[in-house]
């Protein structure tokens, strides 16, 4: 048996569960977020069919050379506006994310990520701080209302 481990992230944000659930699967919207420090993901090079079983595939772009890193997953369930999980294989990790909206109009993300086999805690800490850098710019997107 493979023993697997990651972690768990959450961030309290302003907007509507449907409005940060489309930031999971509306191209124009993951480019704002689905990004590391130097790249950037352009909506017209995605590729998204947000059901279950279906695919998001892109490239993120280094900002310095033009190099390209191509990337995807699967959408493994759906259940809009609440939670959906994305499946990546190479390294084969899961990807849960809850949407739960609160009584003061805000709404609360988990990010729950998971290995297999498990990773090391440098390599934890790293998507950690990726997990939270994402859910940065996806708060940031909905308070500046282009998510």
């Amino acid at each position: 048996m493979t023993d697997s481990g990651g972690f768990t992230t959450s961030r309290n944000m302003g907007g509507t569960a449907e409005r940060v659930y489309a930031a999971f699967v509306e191209p124009a919207k993951l480019e704002q977020w689905f990004v590391v420090d130097g790249y950037h993901t352009p909506a017209d090079r995605m590729r998204v069919d947000a059901v279950p079983g279906g695919r998001m595939d892109a490239v993120m772009i280094s900002d310095a050379d033009g190099s390209e890193i191509p990337f995807g997953f699967e959408y493994t369930e759906l259940e809009p506006p609440q939670r959906l999980v994305m499946t990546f294989q190479q390294p084969d990790e899961v990807v849960t994310i809850t949407i739960l909206e609160q009584d003061n109009g805000s709404v609360d993300v988990t990010y729950f990520f998971e290995r297999t086999p498990a990773p090391t805690d440098d390599a934890v800490e790293f998507a950690r701080k990726g997990a939270d850098d994402m859910l940065g710019r996806i708060a940031a997107g909905v308070e500046r209302g282009s998510i």
